[in-house]
């Protein structure tokens, strides 16, 4: 924009507020609080914006697909409009007929119609951002393998300069466009790292105005894996500094998100620090992969086990540190069984906290904050006395169960002779937990008896079980090695990493999407987005909701697009059926 025109806004500005002063106040100078003017500003940007000349409006989708069709049949003479229409649409999903960019014939004849734009060199902006749209859009894991794909960019790198040379002055989409060539180059997606990592709130908005990036984009895919790479050459320190800022992205971005998480775990166990928990990364995996601790739990297939493991004792320590502290009593701390189980936190798979009347009805913040920060964690222990809690642990196939009360011995349960659920959301102290066994394994019985000399006794009575203090399989300081991003089709339901993209879906998702900002969707945020995919895939839906049951997307193909795009919002699939959620 220039001088002269800032300097006509600049004083507009300055005689609306003075005139808005007048009516700040009442008759009796009471100041007023007046209303925001939302549709001024906004009137204000569409200005700004079209002086700036930013990346036009995509035009509808469908108006894109009748004017592809009357180019399919042979028709002559399109309109100007139409020629627009249609190079927009070269990667739109034409049912039958697939993408137009596939289509030789067809993506034959928009290449010869740009032919005239470089004969002439006259570069219409509509239609060449139209081809930009196309190129970025296109949803192939590697786009390089595609010959019209790879003509698609060298004739966008020829015309750009075309059209760029003929401006009078730079555009925001122009500078833009100078900023970040390597988006025509093989390595693209460099630059935009640093744009999107970090830039301002300036910098980003300038980009969603003048270089809009569809979000499936293979682009998108590109950026996120050059920050990965960013990140693995980080040292510690900086990477820490790093790890809020990248969570506060992965919120943003749900389609590139596991293998974000993925990367900063895969980091942070490399670290100096990986013994130490990391609460943002640990909250946001427990929010997205659910427990580490449950077979059940197959995202985490997407880490290296020592990975996985590391995470596992995260758990494991903090839950013998909450059980063996907070959980005692009286403000009484149990060191000795705390600092015993402690030696084997590498081992623990599996923790499960069983809270007795006393915990659940707590009120002090200590209990309250316990309760929050675990919900869903942990269970109810009924029976015996209401100030007693219930500690169990996996330890190999062995099951350990501690009680907070004195006078409690600690239970040992090789795998099939478990007498109960560990994960039942309400479990009995004496019916279901106390359960003696004689001659187990070459000791008197399956109890641990804490009294004087305790130790070097449950030393034995472990090690009858094959147990030993210390670490042992991927725990202790096994590191694995650097997370690289993949971004291929998923062939197993556990690995689900990000999809290859959807370019036809992510346009009608954005229309009806809510924006996505907590650490995972909410079901209602995920029926929306599955409902617009559903709708542009033509994928029946079944919404039984409202009567207790489940939204259903009928797609019975995990591996189609549509249905890799249903797992990354962690629907779960029915091979009958198709994906649900609840």
């Amino acid at each position: 924009m220039s001088f002269g025109r800032l300097t006509i806004l600049a004083a507009l500005s300055g005689q609306l507020e003075r005139s808005l002063r007048g009516f700040s106040r009442d008759s009796a100078g009471i100041s007023l609080a007046l209303p925001e003017p939302v549709k001024l500003k906004q009137e204000a940007d569409r200005v700004a914006l079209l002086f700036e000349q930013g990346a036009p409006r995509e035009p509808d989708r469908q108006q894109r697909i009748n004017a592809l069709a009357r180019l399919r049949r042979g028709e002559v003479n399109l309109s100007p409009q139409e020629w627009t229409l249609i190079t927009w649409g070269l990667c739109d999903d034409c049912g039958a007929s697939g993408k137009p960019i596939n289509e030789q014939a067809l993506f034959d004849a928009v290449m010869d119609h740009t032919d005239t734009w470089i004969e002439k060199r006259e570069v219409p902006r509509r239609r060449w951002f139209g081809l930009l749209h196309s190129y970025l859009s296109y949803d192939a894991q590697e786009p390089h393998s595609n010959r019209n794909w790879l003509r698609l960019r060298e004739r966008l790198t020829v015309t750009v300069a075309i059209l760029t040379g003929s401006l009078k002055r730079s555009k925001l989409w122009s500078r833009l466009l100078d900023t970040h060539r390597d988006i025509f180059a093989d390595d693209a997606g460099r630059s935009l790292r640093k744009t999107v990592f970090q830039g301002s709130l300036d910098d980003h908005d300038q980009l969603r105005k003048g270089l809009p990036i569809p979000e499936a984009s293979w682009l998108w895919r590109r950026i996120v894996a050059a920050q990965i790479e960013y990140l693995n050459a980080l040292d510690d320190d900086q990477f820490i500094d790093a790890i809020p800022c990248m969570v506060t992205f992965l919120r943003s971005r749900p389609l590139y998100s596991d293998d974000i998480l993925a990367a900063l775990l895969t980091r942070y166990c490399q670290s100096a620090r990986r013994g130490e928990s990391h609460d943002a990364l640990k909250s946001e995996a427990f929010s997205r992969w659910k427990n580490p601790q449950l077979r059940s739990s197959t995202r985490w297939a997407m880490v290296e086990p020592p990975v996985r493991a590391m995470v596992l004792r995260w758990f494991a320590k903090e839950d013998l540190e909450h059980f063996f502290s907070l959980l005692q009593g009286s403000g009484q701390v149990d060191q000795a069984r705390l600092r015993y189980w402690l030696r084997f936190v590498d081992q623990i798979v599996y923790t499960r906290i069983l809270l007795g009347a006393d915990a659940v009805n707590n009120p002090t913040p200590d209990f309250r904050n316990f309760r929050t920060k675990n919900a869903g964690r942990f269970g109810r222990l009924v029976g015996g006395q209401s100030h007693n809690n219930a500690f169990i642990m996996r330890i190999n196939d062995q099951y350990f169960v501690e009680f907070s009360g004195t006078g409690n011995a600690c239970y040992a349960y090789a795998e099939r002779e478990l007498p109960f659920d560990p994960a039942a959301q309400e479990l009995h102290a004496n019916t279901s937990l106390k359960r003696v066994l004689r001659n187990t394994q070459n000791w008197a019985d399956n109890r641990i008896v804490h009294k004087n000399g305790w130790e070097s006794k449950a030393d034995e009575f472990l090690a009858h079980r094959n147990i030993r203090p210390g670490a042992s399989g991927d725990g202790g300081n096994s590191k694995g090695g650097s997370y690289q991003a993949q971004f291929h089709a998923a062939n197993k339901p556990a690995n689900l990493p990000a999809t290859a993209g959807r370019s036809n879906a992510t346009v009608s998702a954005e229309k009806t999407a809510a924006p996505w900002v907590s650490p995972v969707l909410s079901t209602a945020e995920v029926v929306k987005l599955a409902s617009g995919l559903a709708r542009v895939y033509r994928v029946e839906t079944i919404d039984n909701l409202a009567k207790g049951g489940a939204f259903w997307v009928l797609e019975r193909d995990a591996r189609s697009r549509l249905g890799r795009d249903l797992a990354r919002l962690h629907m779960t699939f029915s091979t009958d059926k198709g994906f649900w959620i609840k």
